[in-house]
């Protein structure tokens, strides 16, 4: 499944955020294309290996202190829908910006 291009979450206690998902072989990478008090833009929000869906989330303190990656499951409900789930954070819904 092609998930390249623009999507939008909500990132729970924050707003609705863009990401864009690029393409790397079976892997995919989220970044921030607008970003938050913890993970700014242009900053990797998760990565995912499509045959899996093992993957890994990026968290940090205020102010991007503290940078860390704990794991994580993507999910694919459809071609314009995913979650990523960070293990023991939480979960963000994904739809694809038209």
């Amino acid at each position: 499944m092609n998930l390249a291009g623009e999507w939008i979450g909500h990132y729970t206690g924050h707003f609705d955020e863009v990401i864009v998902i690029e393409p790397h072989g079976d892997m995919v990478v989220a970044r921030k294309v607008t970003g938050d008090d913890f993970v700014p833009a242009g900053e990797i929000t998760w990565r995912a290996d499509l045959r899996t869906g093992r993957g890994e989330g990026q968290i940090a303190d205020r102010e991007f202190r503290n940078p860390r990656f704990v794991p994580g499951r993507l999910e694919i409900l459809g071609p314009e829908r995913v979650v990523f789930h960070w293990e023991g954070v939480g979960a963000v819904e994904f739809r694809r910006d038209d």
